[in-house]
C-alpha cells in the first residue's frame, strides 16, 4: 500500500510538473511573439536617418515626405526588416527606402514602383493588341521585376497554322517600339508550341 501510495505521488509531480513547465513555454512564446510585432525604435530612428542622408545623395532635387517607417513582421520582404515610407509630393509615387540585408547597402524600389504603374497602364492595350491579332486569349500575366527583367506570358487558343513568325516579331516592335516597354521577357504559348523572346 506503502509503494504504491509512493508511486502515486511520484506520477502526479511528474505530470504537475510537465504541466507547469508547458504553460511557463507557451507564457514565454507568447511574450516573445508579442514583443516580435512591436517595432525596435532605436531600429526606426536609424533608418530614418539612413533614409534623410541616401535621399539627399541620391535624389537631391527630389521633394519629398518620409510618411513613416514600415516594420516586417510577417516576413514579406526579402530584402529589409524596417524601411522607410517615402512620398514623392510632386508625382505622388510612395516608395520604400531600406537597407538591403544581404549587401548591406541603402537602396529604394522607385523604379519598381514606376514599372508596376506602368504595367498596370500598358496591360489593356497589350490586352487589345493580343486579341485583335491572334483572337481571344486563353490567359495573360505581365508581371513586373526589375532583375531579371519583367515577365509577360500568354497562353493563345490558336492553332499552329494560325500563327507565324512575322506575327511575334510584329508584337515585339509593338512593344518596344509602340508601348515603349524597355526590358521584358515574353512568352506565348499555343497548341503544345512555345515561342519566347527577351529584350
Amino acid at each position: 500500500m506503502n509503494k504504491w501510495l509512493k508511486g502515486w505521488t511520484i506520477f502526479i509531480f511528474s505530470i504537475g510538473g510537465i504541466a507547469i513547465l508547458l504553460i511557463f513555454g507557451t507564457v514565454l512564446l507568447i511574450f516573445n511573439f508579442r514583443a516580435s510585432l512591436i517595432p525596435d525604435e532605436k531600429e526606426e530612428a536609424k533608418v530614418l536617418s539612413q533614409a534623410e542622408q541616401y535621399l539627399q545623395e541620391k535624389y537631391p532635387t527630389m521633394e519629398y515626405e518620409i510618411s513613416g517607417v514600415e516594420y516586417d513582421t510577417e516576413s514579406q520582404h526579402d530584402k529589409f526588416d524596417y524601411a522607410a515610407v517615402i512620398l514623392n509630393t510632386k508625382t505622388q509615387y510612395t516608395f520604400m527606402v531600406y537597407e538591403n540585408r544581404h549587401t548591406n547597402q541603402m537602396e529604394d524600389d522607385l523604379a519598381f514602383q514606376e514599372l508596376s504603374t506602368f504595367i498596370e497602364q500598358v496591360k489593356p492595350k497589350v490586352y487589345s493588341y493580343i486579341t485583335e491579332t491572334f483572337g481571344e486569349p486563353q490567359g495573360m500575366a505581365f508581371t513586373p521585376s526589375i532583375d531579371p527583367p519583367s515577365s509577360l506570358t500568354i497562353k493563345l487558343n490558336n492553332k499552329k497554322e494560325e500563327v507565324n513568325e512575322e506575327m511575334f516579331e510584329s508584337f515585339i516592335d509593338y512593344l518596344q517600339h509602340e508601348l515603349i516597354v524597355e526590358h521584358a521577357h515574353v512568352t506565348i504559348m499555343y497548341e503544345n508550341e512555345h515561342w519566347d523572346k527577351e529584350f
